[in-house]
């Protein structure tokens, strides 16, 4: 999942890309001014932006959040130390989905990370996305068509060894590449087709065609270890004996 941080203080802004990469996120761009910001957002398929209230030039991180709410349409969490109740309160106006105090703490960047996402896909499921923002994915016959800005992108269900639920957002895990989208497990797996595609634990979703190995707690695709509960391991290994 990619992570956009708009910080202008070089120390803050690395130390919070260190957090983030070692949570196991992509947080390799940093801006630190509005402008810089927007650009990135165009060139690039970000899924949370954390942004400073306070950039260099003009236009500070509320104004930045609110173009993001009305242009990009992703979660985006607020990063300040700010103890000014007016500056607060016109943040709040651009309805961030979280906030990190300064100085701040890994914990504290993991909760507000974490709840930052929850909120928006709690946002989405009470309506406040339109269906256009909902429908990322598509199958048709034998492909998966992903939508990366504006345009679709094909991947072949033969190509789609794993898929792993991150909150809101689903990395499918192929024989090329790794692709992160908007989307829940339960709406993929209704996508797919049954009979190469399975749900071994709430996080995740196998190709059975790419399965190695299955040992009493994991399933192996090349040297991936998958966790599958009891009854799942069961069920699929009826799966197999029947797979053809």
């Amino acid at each position: 999942m990619n992570i956009l941080i708009v910080e202008d203080d070089f120390i803050i802004a690395k130390h919070l890309q260190f957090l983030l990469n070692g949570f196991g996120y992509d947080a390799n761009d940093i801006a630190t001014d509005y402008t810089t910001a927007t650009e990135l957002l165009h060139s690039k398929v970000f899924h949370l932006a954390v942004l400073d209230i306070n950039l260099n030039g003009y236009q500070t991180g509320i104004d930045l959040a609110h173009y993001i709410r009305e242009t990009c349409k992703i979660p985006f969490l607020f990063l300040s130390a700010h103890e000014d109740i007016a500056v607060v309160n016109a943040a709040l106006q651009a309805a961030p989905h979280a906030f990190l105090q300064k100085p701040f703490q890994k914990i504290t960047v993991y909760t507000a990370v974490k709840l930052a996402l929850k909120n928006y896909r709690l946002a989405a499921l009470a309506g406040e996305t339109t269906s256009e923002e909902k429908e990322d994915t598509t199958v048709i016959k034998d492909a998966l068509f992903i939508k990366e800005k504006h345009m679709f992108t094909k991947i072949m269900l033969t190509d789609i060894l794993y898929i792993r639920s991150d909150d809101n957002y689903l990395e499918l895990h192929t024989t090329k590449k790794k692709y992160t989208i908007r989307e829940t497990l339960k709406n993929m797996l209704s996508q797919l087709p049954t009979n190469y595609f399975f749900r071994v634990h709430k996080s995740f979703i196998i190709n059975l065609n790419a399965i190695t190995a299955i040992d009493y707690v994991h399933v192996m695709i090349n040297d991936i270890e998958i966790p599958i509960t009891n009854d799942n391991r069961t069920e699929l290994l009826s799966r197999i004996r029947t797979f053809s």
